[in-house]
């Protein structure tokens, strides 16, 4: 585990961690003046401690809100303020030099946007008042809210994406991997929430509809490419699946591996499972449908994946590793919440406290050493990523 402090960086600033890696930690912050907001770019050099100005802007209108995406050599910055247009600008991480700037209109309202790779963006448009006629059209033969669209960065071209799929699942139900080198998109199509599905399983008498979770997985060469090409279907492989009987739930990623956690209603039985999608093997990683108590919860961290079994008994909270973790160890309560185990022995807590004579509240982290029984507080916020934990 490695912490790295960067309050005395940052002091009151108001910041947002773009992306950490070995080396650096990438960030934005956004300060308003007279003339309007500035919106800077930064690096932090983990070796040396010290910040490097990548590049800046000036934000004429002080209602842009940004989305920034971080890659190996450049950052991407998309800009929108609800409206149907956005801003796209590519950034140079070295030098700073802009490569590419482009207004793009689309039909609708901003909704969201997710980074396929550093050269597509998916923009998603909701229904505005101008166009609420036509989006309701849409979603009568979709089924989808949103209108979505390809933005290829290479070619500066905008490409309706005609997959309804893509366009009903939207960012949440998606999630980029990358397995040895070729990226692959986890596309998450669950039918409903759980109390919904296990009601319908109760009650399958009366239905005749397909009641089903899925989740595949396709390469994002291949989508980027059928979307571009117009095709209303995309080329995906079924990982997992589960009928009225069941449910199926995406749980996170570790290297190749991709983690979901399946139940059967009849008997109850519910695993923790993962399919590796380099050699395409299904494994069962953990069974938890045994009972661990009423205090129990199960905590996961999504990437790397990691599943705790935290159970909370007589002031103490007990850390339980099931998945991907071999801690066994506890800590004080009144450290607060549990949130993630480092190296089987470092115990990352939130604890939020109400201001006397206010209605705010603030938040401090506690990182707990169990072996030495020692802990430190921190009143600031905390970023959790692979093994680092940023202060800032």
């Amino acid at each position: 585990m490695t912490v790295i402090d960067i309050r005395n960086i940052f002091s009151d600033r108001n910041i947002e961690i773009a992306d950490v890696t070995p080396s650096y930690v990438y960030y934005a912050e956004e300060k308003n003046n007279a003339n309007g907001s500035e919106l800077f770019l930064l690096e932090y050099n983990r070796s040396t401690g010290k910040e490097r100005l990548i590049t800046n802007y000036t934000l004429e209108d002080p209602t842009f809100v940004e989305h920034i995406f971080s890659f190996e050599n450049t950052m991407i910055i998309l800009l929108e303020n609800g409206l149907n247009s956005v801003w796209l600008i590519e950034i140079n991480k070295s030098t700073g030099v802009e490569l590419n700037r482009k207004k793009i209109v689309c039909t609708g309202a901003f909704h969201s946007c997710t980074a396929l790779d550093s050269e597509h963006i998916l923009i998603y448009m909701a229904p505005d008042e101008e166009n609420y006629a036509v989006f309701e059209k849409y979603k009568e033969v979709t089924g989808s809210d949103c209108l979505c669209y390809l933005y290829d960065l290479k070619t500066n071209q905008k490409h309706f994406v005609r997959s309804s799929l893509i366009a009903r699942l939207g960012v949440e139900g998606m999630r980029v991997i990358d397995v040895h080198g070729e990226k692959f998109v986890i596309l998450l199509d669950p039918f409903a929430a759980e109390d919904i599905k296990e009601h319908y399983f109760r009650e399958q008498r009366w239905i005749n509809a397909d009641i089903r979770d899925n989740i595949w997985l396709c390469g994002v060469k291949d989508l980027e490419a059928e979307i571009e090409s117009g095709s209303e279907e995309i080329s995906k492989k079924s990982i997992a699946s589960a009928d009225i009987k069941a449910l199926v739930r995406y749980m996170g990623t570790d290297g190749d591996k991709i983690y979901f956690r399946a139940k059967e209603f009849r008997n109850g039985t519910e695993k923790i499972c993962s399919y590796n999608a380099f050699v395409n093997t299904l494994d069962v990683e953990a069974d938890i449908s045994r009972p661990y108590g009423e205090n129990t919860v199960f905590i996961i961290d999504e990437k790397p994946f990691r599943t705790f079994v935290v159970t909370q008994q007589d002031g103490k909270v007990k850390i339980k590793g099931i998945v991907n973790s071999d801690a066994d160890t506890e800590y004080d309560s009144q450290l607060g919440n549990f949130l993630i185990c480092e190296d089987n022995r470092y115990i990352v807590t939130e604890k939020t406290f109400p201001v006397k004579d206010s209605d705010e509240s603030k938040t401090c982290y506690y990182l707990y050493d169990s072996q030495t029984k020692n802990y430190e507080s921190y009143e600031c916020k905390c970023l959790i990523k692979g093994g680092t934990i940023v202060l800032y």
